[in-house]
């Protein structure tokens, strides 16, 4: 039994070619015709070849320790005015180390037709979506000449490969952390918004952890309209907590704090954790950090793999890429065992 492995070199004797167009066509070169590339391949499939696990290590490695040359332009989209800073700066980072350069454009002044004849126009391949500046956004672009790669679930046509944070399982975490400072009657609140901007699956990962709750220690979510004005928020809040009278709230709303103080609730009485902490914040709040950083990184990573590979055009099927986050330990949540015991006969706040 021969167990000599195949090497690139015996493809190209096979096939006629110098050994480093036998290079180009496995990796998808878009540089070889396709007819030559396809040849090739298949050639390659016949003979048995198989990738060096240990050549392709060093190959990634040297990639890693030499400085980087200019590799092209990779295009930042934004809606409107919305810029996710962080992850538009780890994204910039990464592509810095890679030998790319990161480039915002607006679709708030271009219209996708007229930006994607200048990306066309200056051959840049690859594009980053940042979140739509709504809920079910549609993007139309000529997508065979691009590879793309979109932060989050708003953009639901066309359907690209995605990269985000483990909702499911962030929400999942917070539960168990809160759960081993001792709180049993945990609610949940967010709004429509923000609950179809994750897809439902903050919701999804409490609701599958409240199952492990007893009976009584399971609070319906809370769910506010986006539209109504800021007394109304207070209103449906106070109405929902005076009523189910949790002792610990998992929030996926940015200005919880901010009912919290307005209803004089006090984190000692009630505990508080954020689902999305801002990293811009100066709020002390417990919560789950998304990863935002790791999250900008990751992107930049599997896109340049899509233009090394030649992979163009809408996915089928998309990719759902998801970064886990990581709790945060905060002054809004206090171990149950090491405070005084609430009064039961406590009258409701009004």
């Amino acid at each position: 039994m021969n167990n000599q492995r195949v090497s690139q070199r015996d493809i190209a004797a096979k096939a006629g070619v110098h050994f480093t167009t036998v290079s180009l066509a496995l990796r998808n070169s878009p540089n070889l015709p396709e007819e030559t590339r396809l040849r090739i391949q298949k050639i390659a499939e016949e003979m048995g070849y198989r990738p060096d696990p240990m050549l392709s290590a060093l190959q990634a490695y040297r990639k890693t320790v030499r400085t980087a040359i200019h590799a092209g332009t990779i295009a930042w989209i934004i809606f409107a005015s919305l810029q996710f800073k962080t992850y538009f700066s780890a994204a910039r980072q990464r592509c810095e180390e890679l030998g790319y350069h990161l480039e915002e454009f607006s679709l708030s002044n271009l219209s996708p037709k007229r930006l994607s004849s200048i990306l066309k126009a200056r051959n840049i391949q690859g594009l980053l979506i940042a979140p739509h500046s709504r809920n079910r956004g549609h993007l139309n672009f000529d997508w065979d000449n691009f590879s793309a790669v979109t932060f989050g679930y708003t953009l639901s046509r066309p359907r690209l490969h995605v990269i985000t944070n483990a909702h499911y399982s962030s929400a999942r975490m917070a539960v168990r952390a809160l759960r081993k400072y001792g709180y049993r009657r945990i609610g949940f609140f967010t709004s429509h918004l923000c609950d179809e901007r994750t897809d439902q699956n903050f919701t999804s990962g409490y609701l599958a952890e409240q199952r492990r709750f007893s009976p009584e220690d399971q609070i319906p979510i809370i769910i506010v309209d986006d539209k109504q004005p800021w007394s109304q928020y207070l209103k449906d809040f106070r109405h929902w907590y005076k009523k189910y009278r949790p002792d610990a709230v998992l929030a996926h709303y940015s200005s919880t704090t901010t009912i919290f103080e307005d209803l004089h609730i006090p984190y000692e009485e009630c505990g508080l954790a954020q689902l999305a902490m801002d990293a811009r914040t100066t709020h002390p709040c417990a919560g789950v950090d998304q990863n935002d950083n790791l999250i900008g990184r990751s992107a930049v990573d599997f896109l340049v793999g899509m233009i090394h590979r030649n992979e163009r055009g809408v996915p089928e099927p998309p990719l759902r890429i998801l970064v886990e986050g990581k709790w945060i330990e905060g002054n809004t949540v206090f171990h149950q065992n090491l405070k005084p015991k609430k009064s039961k006969t406590r009258r409701p706040h009004k």
